[in-house]
């Protein structure tokens, strides 16, 4: 809405527009509610009533009515929401309802405020709500504003009679276009940056409520579901409650961002959180106190529309009541599950009406009963949401409650905390039902889901994985204590709970070292050998590791990650089956250079053997026989001072790309490579710097592009272009990459940087990992500071979690040393975070 009335405006709508921005002015936590939202209905009742007396002064020969349809007709107007205005009128004098509207229209249009409108006939409202489920809504929400009274009825009598010849089919339309509008918003409480009107749980799952009740018999006044028994008491209470907060906090999305988008978003919850009155707590910030109360009365809403929708177009009826015993309530659920049926909203009814002990005793009954629960894959994912939603879950499990809605606030999280766990359980259970029946897609899951004995362990490990998110502290070590603690008092026998607790306390581990450390290091195989210690913990991790990255989001999984952790499962593996490593290093080095020998056995007997003892060891074991045999024809002549050769070939999986650069060793080479690749659309994904013994730097990329797939020789060229320019010192990469990303801006960061550096993780190298938001050139800005800091980067890894980057470098000092001076170490933190911030 405009901030000022237009000059001249009528002396109504300059009244009115002075008087919404006071009621703004006067915004406070408990204020923008509903009672605003009526307040603010009945100031431009005022308005729209004297614009039309004087519009309609002159005679028009025929009735007019003036309704308010929409938000507006319901009184629940925000600050940014549309006025919706229908003119309803005989027919027979078109031109004069045609000035009226003008005169009526206009000054409200002049002055900035958004005005809907629509001029009709009763028959073509009722043809209009016929033929559209939102436009029968919209008459469902009509009042008489202004005008005739008789025809204003008429209006609603004709809606209302054609609705009610077939009440049930009316009501199967609305639930069909409100699961369409699910999927096409999505719901509430899943999303980080939630549409609190459309989405699913929102304010219109509440207004479809209403219309429910418009077709069960209420034809005037608030409509009453609880009238005709289709809403309980306690359900009317959490639909009102729902209604007030998700209404303050449109409000307050509206006035914050000053537009009527109704989607919450992530660079303004902090201020909203703050003018909605919640503070920090320990173990919960404001913002995540916001958003907890967000996802709360989503998920209720949605669940009370559900029971709903079910109560009034039928459905099964189970028979007989429920044992009222915590036993008893569980088998229900159990038998639900395994039978792959919702318990109908009678029973749950019933159930919710039983008074159970807070928390519930374990006993073996109950223990039976819920491992069954989680042992019947989707359906005991239905069962479990069920009991959470209804307030169960955590009177059996306690420690649901702190991780109940809670937000993830990291970019490639798209779930709250629950929802994610029980997406992660899901996940286990699908694999374990397609191990029993179809095949699954991943051969290498299938055949160590063959190891796994005991599937409860894994069950019970994906349920609990990321209970330790609870805001108290690093989350896998208080997640294996709270896991712990949780599995004792349920009387999961040892066996099963020592299994479950590993799994917890390193559920990270595969994917972590997979994608951050180097996979050739034999003493990293080594210790990861050590701590999983047997095929079945590796099995079930590597499991896991696929449904924790498929409940994450599209970014946890990608092929590149996925074939990282299996390289890692099978080596560990390889350990574990033999007690060793397959084979040692000299072993190995022999037949990797018999191997190279053979392939260049039409070259110069000599030069080959120069060739294999040119370059260091660590080469010979890194690379593919193959790939030696091309880089020998590449490093057959002599490199020239500032001579740079390139090799790119495709990659070992679909869009990666394998390069080669040869240059002259220099300090900082790394970083030309990567400012050069950003100025031409490729990201790094790995390197490993080698270098040859009369020092001639041979440094080996993984390649993609970023923005497509398909990377087009020109690309390449643009390449090697700006790379050779850049050694001869011809070219200033750093403005190069600036102006290239004055382009690309980027939007506002989502996650926070974080600088960590290990001393531990290598023998030889300090490894520094830098998490920071994704820009173009931000690795080119992190090995260029890294050489201005005088470290030489021996092995980079780089992880994308879509919008943010975990990049990990093994470095040493000039001298060939690792860092272990505490200053300089808080230097090198320092200055990257400062780097990889801006």
């Amino acid at each position: 809405m405009s901030n000022n009335a237009a000059p001249g405006a009528a002396p109504a709508v300059v009244r009115l527009v002075s008087e919404l921005e006071a009621l703004d002015r006067a915004y406070s936590p408990g204020h923008h509610g509903r009672w605003s939202a009526h307040r603010r209905t009945e100031l431009v009742d005022t308005c729209v009533r004297e614009l039309f007396s004087a519009a309609s002064a002159a005679d028009l020969a025929g009735p007019v009515a003036l309704l308010a349809i929409g938000g507006y007709g319901r009184a629940e107007l925000a600050p940014a929401s549309d006025i919706d205005l229908l003119l309803v009128h005989d027919g027979e004098h078109p031109d004069a309802v045609a000035t009226l509207a003008q005169s009526l229209l206009y000054p409200l249009w002049d002055t900035g405020l958004s005005v809907g409108h629509a001029v009709r006939t009763p028959l073509d409202c009722l043809a209009y709500a016929a033929g559209r489920v939102d436009a029968a809504t919209a008459m469902l929400d009509a009042r008489l504003v202004a005008g005739d009274e008789v025809l204003a009825e008429q209006v609603r009598a004709d809606v209302f009679g054609w609705i009610r010849e077939d009440p049930a089919g009316f009501a199967v339309r609305l639930r069909e276009a409100m699961l369409e509008r699910h999927r096409r918003y999505g719901t509430v409480s899943h999303h980080l940056e939630p549409d609190v009107k459309e989405g699913s749980g929102g304010l219109r799952d509440i207004q479809t409520l209403g219309w429910l009740a418009a077709v069960g018999g209420e034809t005037s006044g608030a409509p009453t579901l609880d009238g005709v028994g289709m809403l309980r008491a306690v359900e009317r209470d959490e639909i009102d409650a729902a209604t007030e907060f998700l209404t303050r906090v449109r409000s307050a999305v509206h006035l914050q961002t000053r537009t009527k988008t109704d989607r919450l978003p992530l660079d303004r919850q902090p201020d909203i959180a703050r003018d909605m009155g919640f503070a920090d707590e320990p173990g919960l910030v404001a913002v995540d106190g916001l958003m907890r109360a967000v996802f709360t009365h989503a998920r209720q809403v949605e669940h009370v529309v559900a029971c709903v929708f079910e109560r009034y177009l039928g459905g099964e009826e189970e028979t007989g009541d429920p044992d009222p015993t915590p036993e008893g309530v569980l088998t229900a659920f159990a038998l639900a599950a395994e039978e792959g049926r919702r318990l109908s909203p009678t029973l749950l009814d019933r159930i919710e009406e039983i008074e159970l002990p807070s928390p519930v005793t374990w006993t073996p009954q109950v223990r039976s009963a819920f491992l069954r629960i989680l042992r019947s894959g989707d359906g005991g994912i239905g069962t479990l949401e069920a009991m959470d939603r209804v307030g169960l879950l955590e009177r059996f499990l306690p420690a649901w409650a702190a991780v109940r809605c809670r937000p993830q606030r990291d970019p490639y999280h798209r779930y709250t905390v629950d929802v994610h766990l029980l997406e992660a359980l899901a996940g286990v259970a699908r694999l374990i039902s397609a191990a029993d029946g179809a095949p699954i897609e991943d051969p290498l899951a299938a055949e160590l889901l063959s190891l796994v004995g005991d599937r409860d362990a894994l069950l019970l490990g994906a349920l609990f994985h990321d209970v330790g998110k609870t805001g108290e502290g690093r989350h896998v070590p208080v997640g294996a204590r709270i896991a712990d603690e949780t599995l004792e008092t349920m009387g999961i026998p040892a066996p099963t709970r020592e299994m479950a607790r590993f799994m917890v306390a390193n559920h990270l581990l595969l994917p972590d070292t997979a994608t951050r450390r180097d996979l050739g290091d034999e003493d990293l195989i080594m210790s990861v050998a050590a701590t999983v210690e047997t095929l079945e913990r590796l099995a079930g991790l590597y499991l896991l590791a696929i449904a924790d990255a498929g409940a994450t989001g599209p970014h946890a999984w990608t092929p590149w990650r996925r074939t990282l952790v299996q390289e890692l499962v099978r080596k560990v593996r390889n350990v574990l089956e033999r007690g060793e490593m397959s084979a040692d290093h000299a072993e190995r080095l022999e037949a990797q250079v018999s191997a190279i020998r053979r392939l260049l056995a039409a070259e110069d007997p000599a030069a080959v053997e120069t060739f294999v003892g040119r370059v260091p060891p660590a080469y010979l074991l890194a690379v593919t026989a193959d790939l030696a045999a091309e880089h020998f024809r590449l490093l057959s002549s002599p490199i020239g001072a500032t001579e740079v050769r390139t090799l790119s070939a495709p990659g070992p999986r679909s869009q990666i790309h394998q390069l080669t650069v040869v240059a002259a060793d220099r300090h900082g080479l790394l970083s030309l490579v990567a400012g050069a690749l950003s100025l031409a659309g490729l990201s790094i994904l790995s390197a490993q710097v080698f270098t040859t013994e009369d020092d001639v730097a041979m440094d080996l990329f993984e390649i993609e592009g970023s923005f497509e797939g398909d990377v087009a020789e020109e690309r390449w060229r643009t390449f090697r272009s700006a790379l050779r320019k850049a050694i001869e010192g011809k070219s200033s990469l750093e403005h190069r990459v600036a102006d290239k990303r004055r382009h690309y801006p980027v939007s506002t960061p989502r996650s926070a940087v974080k600088i960590t550096v290990d001393n531990e993780a290598s023998d030889f190298f300090t490894v520094i990992e830098v998490g920071a938001p994704d820009r173009l050139g931000l690795l080119y800005d992190i090995t260029r500071t890294l050489a201005e800091l005088g470290l030489d980067v021996h092995l980079a890894k780089v992880a994308t979690y879509g919008e943010r980057v975990i990049d990990a470098f093994y470095v040493r000092d000039t001298v060939g040393r690792k860092i272990v001076d505490t200053a300089a170490l808080g230097g090198i933190e320092r200055i990257l975070a400062e780097r990889a911030a801006h």
